[in-house]
């Protein structure tokens, strides 16, 4: 989970893996509470005032900044933390009423809360509770009591309080959300727009009389993605590209293929670190990326003067593959919320002829021959489920390469399914032998 990059520092520890020995620290240390994270002694009521105080210092960090609220340290009426205070826990008050509370009482819903209990290892038997929200792209939530829409509240963290939204302030943060969307398509365009211009620049560069690289890779499929709560990695040295770089070839590694692996070197750019060979791509500083990968694209044999082949498996895997790095690297920026995805096929032969899909060499669909399309296929998914679940990663892949197959005359993906599966019978042994990193 993406959360203010200020916690970690003042903690010693990512929220999402605190201690009771870190919690000490903060006490030892007398970690001041602030806009993004609240020390609190004693659990919240059963009561509706009760269940109103939780929603509303959730919403409140959802519509600041993101943070983390610590049930069971006492800040001692001092703003800081003072003494760690476990409880027992309360019967019929656990995660499952936590999130209750929250799916009822706040409109829209905050996304991507973590709700945790940790034991305390010093007092037997008692717990805390840790809840972490990362900063909303859904913002402004309001608190409302279930079935009283009409009689609601906006509230922010303001300092070491949390305070109500007047009307005016209200209307400005919904202008800001609508306004966000907007910034998102723009990005995006420029983001492709970019990438693109550097994958033409190193398909037609011949080297040492050389031929260009569009001789041998005619065909691309590119992936552009966007995250809605931009991040921030430092791309300005060479020693930032190369840090960012590995840090970029790791991550690739993790994925269902290692088709996203880039080759070195590293290569300079605005803000950037740029690879060229397969993949191809660009990473930008907010956790924003291009990447394109060949696409199989061949003559049919047995018909030389007829359409050409592609095969629909391999990109299918690839598309996955590529959205998996693209989250990889918005989540090591500290980007969060949504990632805004953009696919697109390219042929770069300056060949007209229409394109068959080909599940074997054997077996082909039996739509029409078409040109591959010109429209993006464009979908969004939820940056953290991506990158935390690779079914999920393969959920917004079917959605993506569905879009593509429909415009070539295909019903749908033949090895992706809209639940997240990769129908691993339907490879031959060459494509099974890629997908490295998937347990079927």
């Amino acid at each position: 989970m993406s959360l203010p990059a200020r916690l970690t520092a003042a903690l010693g520890q990512h929220p999402d893996h605190l201690t009771e020995d870190d919690l000490q620290r903060a006490v030892d240390n007398q970690v001041p509470e602030s806009a993004d994270l609240d020390w609190k002694k004693d659990f919240y009521k059963g009561t509706d005032a009760g269940k109103k105080e939780l929603a509303k210092d959730v919403a409140a960090m959802a519509n600041t900044a993101g943070g983390m609220i610590v049930i069971g340290v006492d800040d001692g009426k001092q703003d800081h933390a003072h003494k760690l205070d476990p409880f027992e826990p309360i019967p019929g008050r656990g995660e499952e009423w936590i999130r209750s509370v929250l799916a009822n009482w706040i409109q829209p819903v905050v996304p991507n809360v973590g709700v945790r209990p940790l034991k305390s290892a010093v007092h037997e038997g008692k717990i805390y509770w840790v809840l972490t929200m990362p900063p909303s792209t859904q913002a402004p939530h309001a608190v409302a009591a279930p079935s009283n829409d009409y009689n609601f509240r906006v509230h922010v963290r303001h300092g070491t309080t949390t305070r109500t939204l007047a009307e005016s302030e209200i209307a400005q943060r919904y202008r800001d959300r609508f306004q966000a969307a907007s910034d998102d398509v723009d990005r995006i365009r420029h983001v492709t727009d970019a990438g693109l211009g550097h994958l033409s620049a190193y398909l037609t560069r011949t080297l040492g009389g050389s031929n260009a690289p569009v001789t041998y890779y005619p065909g691309w499929v590119t992936l552009s993605a966007v995250p809605s709560l931009r991040g921030s990695y430092p791309l300005t040295t060479q020693a930032d590209r190369n840090t960012a770089f590995k840090c970029f070839h790791d991550l690739a590694c993790h994925g269902v293929t290692l088709r996203a692996r880039p080759e070195h070197p590293a290569l300079v750019g605005r803000r950037q670190v740029r690879f060229e060979g397969l993949p191809t791509g660009q990473l930008h500083q907010d956790g924003s990326s291009y990447t394109a990968q060949t696409i199989n694209i061949h003559n049919d044999q047995r018909d030389p003067d007829g359409p050409d082949l592609m095969s629909q498996r391999a990109l299918e895997l690839d598309l996955v593959t590529l959205v998996q790095a693209a989250a990889a690297w918005a989540a090591e920026t500290g980007a969060a919320g949504d990632l805004m995805l953009s696919a697109v096929l390219h042929r770069y032969d300056g060949s007209d002829k229409p394109v068959r899909l080909i599940v074997t060499d054997d077996f082909f669909q039996r739509g029409p021959a078409l040109p591959l399309p010109a429209a993006p296929a464009e979908t969004t998914g939820d940056l953290s489920a991506i990158v935390s679940d690779k079914r999920e990663a393969v959920v917004v892949a079917c959605a993506l390469v569905s879009d593509l197959l429909a415009d070539m005359g295909a019903h749908q993906p033949h090895i992706l399914t809209p639940e997240g599966n990769i129908l691993t019978d339907r490879l031959n042994d060459g494509l099974r032998h890629q997908l490295t990193g998937w347990e079927s």
